[in-house]
């Protein structure tokens, strides 16, 4: 009983936020963008088409590394080639990471404090969304989590060298699944450095990062640095420094100081508390905390900040904030759990948080899974495409979002067995279909890149008929 009696507490707290967590979530997910890329690619792999390369970046011409496609991988099988299998599966990674949380603080600083700490990281806005949102921009949240557990719980100077390669190698796939990191990579590392005793392991923890970059390393030698080229070389950086690579983009301050305020101002909606308020009270904590160990946590959220402010001068994306609200977030914890008095507002923290629980993510969303699969079961009916058919896939969004390839309907399309051209590849198929939020489309005159390389022109044979009052369908054939 005493070896279980450690795991009850975690245990109940994972499975209470799991719950939470997966409450409706088939039904308030859009399953669009990102969401229908991602379950694309992993359903593609889960039909035995392996990938070297993640999501595309942000920047330049870069992609991450595939490690989040494969991850869920095996929950996907599990349950058919759904999508609530990814969806439970990140929702039960993010309770689990609270579990975690659970065991290491209460045996340091008791149950109650463990309790109030998962109430208070559990219930903020930004970790409710990203435990009902899968993605490379969301799920790395509990692995960092993680990684900061056992970073403050365990003495680095007592485990192997092995380990700290594995701790490298753990990090460095975290790194290369979001670059967004960027803005915590240099503090973090500077905070393993100085927790590490023996300096010859920081380079052995060094190696481990780097190696998580290797799959990215093997694709660029294949194909002859393609990404260097067309992000430096072709300068497609500048889409990211200009600002022009994402609709309805934000102009932001290249004064550093009004940046921090806008800034403040965008996350605060996230964190619930403003980040600066929070920066305060951590240094405020800092005087009263005698141990190095805490202070250099310390260091590192503000250093964290520093380059925040410095690098989001040109764009921003919500997820962009995550790597930085998350050490926040554990950093601030740190402070009170470190302090008598920070335990009177932990608790009373808690308790006010549950109050400002987001249901907002709760809602229903547009378009649902069920949607999208019914538009396409309705498509595959009209005998339009066989299994045989060079075909692809073009979708027009009301919102003209820069998702042309409609994965999310490639992915319905893929299980039905009907196998889509590449996206690159719009010039050799002999088939368009046409997914248009769009009431009437023009082909004459719509631009893009997707139709112009299909090649209107050549179109001899035009079909379209409406699944539901938000979708036409078409078939454009040659």
């Amino acid at each position: 009983m005493k070896k279980v009696k450690p795991f009850i507490l975690p245990f109940l707290v994972c499975a209470a936020f799991f719950c939470a967590y997966q409450y409706k979530i088939l039904s308030s997910i859009p399953f669009v963008g990102d969401l229908g890329r991602d379950a694309y690619e992993i359903a593609k792999i889960s039909f035995g088409k392996l990938t070297l390369l993640g999501p595309k970046a942000s920047f330049g011409g870069m992609y991450t590394a595939p490690y989040f496609f494969y991850l869920f991988v095996p929950a996907f099988l599990i349950t058919g080639r759904s999508i609530l299998g990814i969806l439970l599966f990140n929702a039960f990674l993010f309770a689990l990471s609270l579990g975690v949380g659970v065991y290491f603080i209460q045996k340091k600083y008791g149950s109650l404090c463990a309790v109030a700490v998962s109430i208070i990281l559990g219930c903020v806005p930004f970790f409710v969304l990203s435990a009902r949102n899968p993605g490379n921009g969301f799920s790395h949240i509990p692995f960092f989590i993680l990684f900061l557990l056992i970073t403050y719980f365990t003495n680095f100077n007592k485990i192997s060298s092995l380990n700290v390669f594995i701790l490298g190698l753990f990090l460095g796939i975290i790194f290369s699944t979001q670059f967004a990191y960027g803005v915590v990579a240099l503090p973090l590392l500077l905070l393993v450095f100085l927790l590490l005793k023996n300096k010859k392991q920081f380079f052995i923890f060094l190696t481990g990062i780097a190696s998580a970059f290797l799959p990215l390393l093997f694709f660029e030698i294949k194909n002859h640095f393609v990404m260097l080229k067309n992000t430096f070389i072709d300068k497609s950086y500048l889409s990211f420094v200009n600002n022009t690579n994402l609709p309805n983009s934000v102009s932001l301050n290249k004064n550093i100081f009004l940046n921090a305020l806008f800034l403040d101002t965008q996350m605060k909606s996230y964190l619930l508390l403003s980040p600066l308020f929070i920066l305060g009270i951590i240094l405020f904590m800092s005087l009263r905390l005698p141990k190095k160990r805490e202070r250099y946590f310390i260091l590192t959220a503000f250093l964290s900040y520093l380059f925040l402010i410095i690098a989001l001068r040109f764009q921003y994306s919500p997820h962009y904030f995550l790597p930085f609200l998350t050490l926040l977030s554990f950093v601030f914890l740190l402070s009170l759990l470190n302090d008598r008095l920070g335990h009177y507002i932990l608790f009373a923290l808690a308790i006010v948080i549950l109050f400002f629980f987001p249901k907002q993510y709760y809602a229903p969303a547009t378009p649902s899974y069920q949607t999208v699969e019914k538009r396409v079961e309705e498509t595959v009916t009209k005998d339009w495409i066989n299994k045989s058919d060079r075909f692809n896939v073009l979708l027009i969004r009301l919102d003209d979002a820069p998702t042309p390839a409609g994965n999310e309907y490639r992915y319905f399309l893929l299980k039905k067995g009907l196998k889509t051209d590449s996206e690159f590849l719009y010039s050799s198929s002999q088939k368009l279909l046409v997914f248009s939020e769009k009431k009437s489309v023009d082909f004459e005159t719509l631009k893009g890149w997707e139709i112009e390389q299909f090649d209107y022109k050549k179109v001899q044979q035009i079909y379209s008929f409406h699944p539901d009052a938000g979708m036409t369908v078409y078939l454009l054939q040659k």
